[in-house]
């Protein structure tokens, strides 16, 4: 079984549009994605079609090129070009990141621990909770979030909605210790959330629409910050210390 690995977060919220990349795979092709390459050389993630022309992200033996598995968590509907997708390998190869777009507002990152040629999906807390507990309170206040990932998002009725999202591993310091950036934007109804950000930042109203001058909508930016946060194994083993914020402050800024 792995050991427990660490990750130091840092938010940020701002908008960030992507475009779709595509590429066109011959039947049976995988190319290495971005930052593939495991630092021992034994692995790669790869990115391709087999026979039948089914897309997918793999895990391969980089000496042999034969596949290992598919890594089914990493999502795949937005884009197919092999450097749309990023890997960001512990320095020990036992770990990996891998980011990916879900849709054009919605960066997903997923962690797989590498042990006996298999890969072992990570599940991490919801870290924006552990950084701002008002805020996310706040939601539960407003009857709860509409998340990007909400199957009704579009139709569904809202007084807190997340517009972006993102959420990517920028470096390991360690084997077990990495630096993760996460990014998201949200937009309140009827509350000002100053209260809930308190001294981790300031909120902006944007002008009115004047079709809808009875409603206040309010747009947060959490830009930078930091906590340690323990992850917890996919066989559902909780790791030791649990989730915790560092001494770094978050910090909101307005949008733009």
């Amino acid at each position: 079984m792995g050991g427990a690995i660490l990750g130091l977060i840092g938010f940020a919220i701002v908008a960030k549009i992507s475009a779709t990349a595509m590429y066109d795979y011959k039947p049976g092709q995988f190319l290495v994605i971005d930052g593939g390459k495991s630092p021992d050389k034994q692995f790669a993630i790869v990115s391709g079609e087999d026979k039948s022309g089914n897309f997918g992200v793999q895990l391969m033996d980089a000496k042999t090129k034969k596949l290992i598995g598919p890594l089914e968590e990493v999502a795949t509907e937005l884009d197919s070009a092999p450097d749309a997708y990023r890997a960001h390998w512990s320095p020990d190869s036992k770990h990996v990141g891998i980011s990916s777009h879900e849709d054009r507002h919605l960066l997903r990152n997923v962690i797989y621990r590498i042990e006996n040629r298999r890969a072992y999906l990570v599940e991490t807390p919801q870290l924006l909770c552990h950084a701002v507990p008002d805020f996310c309170q706040l939601q539960k206040e407003l009857s709860g979030a509409v998340k990007l990932d909400s199957e009704n998002y579009y139709d569904a009725p809202w007084k807190v909605r997340q517009n972006e999202d993102a959420s990517e591993i920028i470096k390991w310091i360690s084997p077990t210790r990495f630096v993760v950036s996460e990014e998201s934007q949200w937009q309140v109804k009827e509350r000002d959330p100053t209260a809930a950000i308190g001294q981790y930042g300031d909120v902006e109203e944007p002008e009115i629409d004047p079709e809808d001058v009875l409603t206040e909508v309010v747009k947060l930016l959490l830009e930078r910050g930091a906590l340690d946060a323990a992850v917890v194994h996919a066989n559902g083993d909780a790791l030791a210390g649990g989730a915790r914020i560092a001494q770094q402050p978050l910090r909101l800024q307005q949008s733009k």
